[in-house]
């Protein structure tokens, strides 16, 4: 849950440009909330915070291995160079993740994958997500690698696509009723005009037959 405490907001950092000028920003709010004596306000699991925890690591020659954020896991891998793309996996409580960092299409994330995947895809800070809608079970797991922003936007482009199919399955399921309607309403109008060529059918046989009777009445007393 996002806690909406004016001293307390979960902020999104461009991971790649002026990341210490950001990070110094956040380390001053900190310092003046401390000041303030609201310590207890500043998160240690926000994303800056994790942000500078790598920082710090890095700082200090000693190798960071952590998985929890995708922005600290772009952070660790190389840059990549014009047609040389640079990909990490790894398996995140128990689901596959995919990063591919590439100089022309930008930054990419794949989520898990399903023998049968309907795939969406959501533009983050971080990048593209690419997520399964057939395997949201791995997304789940997952939530944790992104900032709050950035599953914000994850959950929204999801509840969108699925509010649109929705739609689309209605305007369906319309059209289907209507041309079931157009065929039944056919058939009826069909059933009704042969059952009217029959009586003509039947009315005309009789005026042929009584013309017959007649002849043969009126040559019978001709003899």
């Amino acid at each position: 849950m996002i806690n909406n405490d004016s001293y307390m907001g979960y902020k999104t950092f461009n991971t790649t440009n002026n990341t210490a000028q950001q990070l110094a920003k956040q380390m001053k709010l900190t310092n003046q909330l401390k000041t303030a004596k609201m310590e207890g306000n500043a998160d240690p699991d926000s994303f800056a915070a994790k942000l500078k925890r790598a920082d710090e690591y890095a700082a200090s020659g000693e190798h960071y291995s952590a998985d929890d954020s995708i922005g600290i896991m772009l952070r660790q891998m190389d840059e990549p160079e014009a047609g040389k793309p640079v990909t990490k996996d790894f398996f995140h409580n128990g689901a596959h993740i995919s990063i591919c960092k590439d100089a022309m299409y930008g930054n990419s994330i794949t989520i898990g994958g399903s023998s049968n995947p309907d795939w969406i895809h959501v533009d983050t800070s971080v990048g593209t997500v690419h997520i399964d809608l057939n395997d949201m079970t791995s997304l789940m797991k997952c939530l944790d690698l992104f900032s709050p922003e950035d599953l914000n936007a994850i959950l929204r482009k999801i509840q969108e696509v699925k509010q649109a199919r929705e739609a689309l399955n209605q305007i369906d399921r319309m059209q289907d009723e209507l041309m079931k309607n157009g065929r039944k309403d056919k058939e009826e109008e069909g059933e009704e005009a042969g059952a009217e060529s029959v009586g003509e059918v039947v009315g005309v046989v009789s005026a042929e037959e009584m013309r017959g009777i007649e002849e043969k009445r009126e040559k019978k007393f001709i003899g």
